[in-house]
């Protein structure tokens, strides 16, 4: 994989960012052990992830604390990392606006600058944690460029997550009122679940989701009220739970898993 650490200026957040982003090519494996290695040749597209960071996270995560390099490797897929603070991928209320600038922005400014398919059907986001709930916030705010979503340990419930930190429950990194202006946000489009329902009434497409959960994650029981939503809406959903907790052993080891799912031809694709 060729590796990219990318600092740019957003017009978007009004200030520098990064991104992090892995792109297939020859490594020495495929020499030694005679394996094709066809990747430079012209039109050469990828398939690519948008892979997010949870809570007290940034675009440093997945390479430092995954195998993710070695999975994506394996799939010949581009993977691209983006920070987004404690926003939980909101354009905030009293922030910046990091749901528009990860579905606008970012999104062409890779497709300028690396060879990845522009076409719904190669584009897939992730995440886990609080980058489960924003991966399908990502795929449901823009269902046309989106295919497939991942949520791993995912906060997909959000208003469930909120009314646990206002119980007392436990803590949050999350300012409720500077993101969300407030904590009540059933019926708003910070609902995934207001959200659905309203791209069915458009009749646009939905992503496929798939949901990772650990049996002994704080966030289980809300996963678990989160897939009968999904399912009481008509959603394809594939739903898994495992033995683990809220850590990166569970990630590390899912999303593998969330790869062999997504619909990855293992190569090159046409723009």
């Amino acid at each position: 994989m060729a590796f990219f650490e990318t600092h740019f200026f957003s017009p978007t957040l009004c200030f520098g960012t990064d991104i992090n982003v892995f792109i297939p090519t020859p490594n020495s494996d495929e020499l030694l052990n005679n394996k094709s290695s066809d990747y430079f040749h012209e039109g050469t597209r990828y398939q690519v992830l948008y892979l997010l960071h949870g809570a007290f996270g940034d675009y440093t995560d997945w390479m430092r604390l995954t195998s993710i390099e070695k999975y994506a490797q394996n799939h010949k897929l581009a993977v691209i990392m983006p920070s987004a603070s404690n926003s939980f991928y909101q354009n905030m209320k009293y922030g910046s606006d990091y749901l528009r600038y990860l579905t606008e922005e970012l999104p062409q400014m890779c497709k300028s600058l690396f060879p990845i398919s522009k076409k719904r059907e190669n584009t897939f986001v992730a995440g886990l944690s609080m980058g489960g709930y924003g991966a399908l916030k990502l795929a449901l705010t823009k269902p046309e460029m989106y295919s497939c979503a991942v949520s791993l340990s995912g906060a997909i419930d959000a208003a469930a997550s909120i009314a646990q930190v206002e119980a007392g429950e436990r803590n949050a990194p999350f300012d409720y009122e500077a993101v969300f202006g407030g904590t009540h946000i059933e019926g708003t489009d910070a609902d995934l679940f207001t959200l659905i329902k309203k791209l069915q009434a458009e009749g646009k497409p939905l992503p496929r989701i798939f949901q990772s959960i650990g049996t002994e994650d704080f966030l289980y029981p809300a996963n678990v009220n989160a897939r009968k939503k999904l399912e009481t809406l008509g959603v394809d959903v594939t739903y898994e739970e495992h033995p683990g907790i809220h850590d990166w052993d569970y990630w590390d080891t899912h999303i593998q898993r969330a790869l062999d799912w997504l619909p990855l031809v293992n190569d090159s694709v046409e723009e």
